[in-house]
């Protein structure tokens, strides 16, 4: 059997690395390979760590494999701290890349990246191959890294999201004009877009791409079909007495639960996706606890109903409950047959 093409995809959390995620995600059945989501957290901002739990919740919600790091940024001698932190990274993907047998990993940069790339380095009188800027494929100290999205403006990204609802993560020193880049964008190209040419971006980018050897820009790639809508619940609770224990199946619905009444007494209950290492001690299992995941896998269930069943669980503490189609936990369980309960009918909207 031919291998698959393993690719590692570089998300931050910002709007171009979240589509690159979301694009690739969808893609990967399709054009036979597989993603897995590398993060570094540079600690550099004092909100870094919701980034990378953005990233993880991320990769959890396209079911792609998340690796992260976090790492703690020294500048050497003559090194700025964009180029210090630009070392662990490529030291953490030369890491990941060995260790998970990567072929490629994949960046977000985008057709502004082309243009303010072109701008600082026509400023300090780079020559055609400085001036060529960024490939599509490209080699760095052995590491292929290929950027998918070339050819499209940081615009069309974000209108992608929007159009997905999916939210993305706003780094608040992309904001910092101190920052060349930064200068460069916010200030230097819509300057020149009102004065000069207001489509000076795509411009820049077609010479680029001659000094690349490109004559013309490749056409943008066909859109990915969008992920199947997720799939939307509801939950009626109703006062009862006892409990019926109907045979079910795990994400059949619709799926009937009776929880005891004094059980649930003061918890504060939510609904919410299965998580790792989630574990319930079921009815009738001699009181010991199993993994969700151990549950799913012997009862066969899809990874789409995995990724998208919502489980009844303690808000305070986490425990879970009740799996829908499944049995409910000890620790809800109606303690007698004519002892108050709780009905549950979970049915899909």
């Amino acid at each position: 059997m031919k291998r698959r093409w393993k690719i590692g995809l570089a998300v931050s959390g910002g709007a171009d690395s979240t589509a690159l995620a979301v694009v690739m995600a969808a893609l990967q059945k399709t054009h036979g390979f597989r993603a897995v989501v590398l993060h570094v957290d540079h600690g550099i901002r004092n909100d870094s760590g919701d980034d990378a739990r953005f990233v993880r919740s991320l990769a959890r919600r396209l079911g792609l494999p998340f690796h992260g790091t976090r790492v703690k940024v020294v500048r050497r001698r003559g090194e700025s701290l964009e180029m210090a932190a630009r070392r662990e990274r490529l030291a953490f993907f030369a890491r990941m890349s060995a260790r998970l047998k990567l072929d490629a990993i994949a960046t977000g940069h985008h057709a502004d990246d082309v243009a303010e790339t072109f701008l600082m380095r026509l400023a300090r009188g780079s020559g055609p191959d400085g001036l060529a800027g960024l490939k599509r494929i490209s080699k760095v100290d052995g590491i292929t890294f290929i950027r998918p999205l070339l050819c499209l403006r940081d615009a069309e990204l974000k209108d992608f999201l929007y159009r997905q609802g999916m939210p993305w993560r706003e780094d608040s020193t992309n904001a910092d004009t101190s920052i060349l880049r930064n200068k460069v964008r916010h200030v230097v190209l819509p300057w020149l877009r009102e004065n000069l040419d207001p489509r000076i971006s795509e411009h820049i980018c077609k010479t680029a791409a001659i000094l690349r050897g490109e004559l013309t820009p490749p056409p943008p790639p066909a859109p990915p079909t969008p992920p199947a809508p997720r799939p939307r619940f509801i939950l009626r609770i109703s006062p009862a007495t006892g409990f019926d224990r109907a045979p079910q199946a795990i994400g059949r619905m619709p799926a009937v639960a009776f929880l005891g009444r004094r059980a649930l007494a003061g918890r504060t209950l939510e609904l919410r996706p299965w998580r790792a290492g989630d574990r319930i001690a079921p009815t009738g299992m001699d009181g010991k606890s199993r993994k969700i995941q151990d549950v799913f896998v012997t009862a066969k269930v899809p990874p789409d109903v995995r990724r998208h069943l919502p489980l009844l669980a303690d808000a305070a503490t986490g425990e879970i409950l009740w799996v829908p189609g499944y049995r409910v936990a000890l620790a809800a369980a109606v303690e007698s047959p004519d002892a108050g309960s709780w009905r549950l009918e979970m049915t899909e909207a």
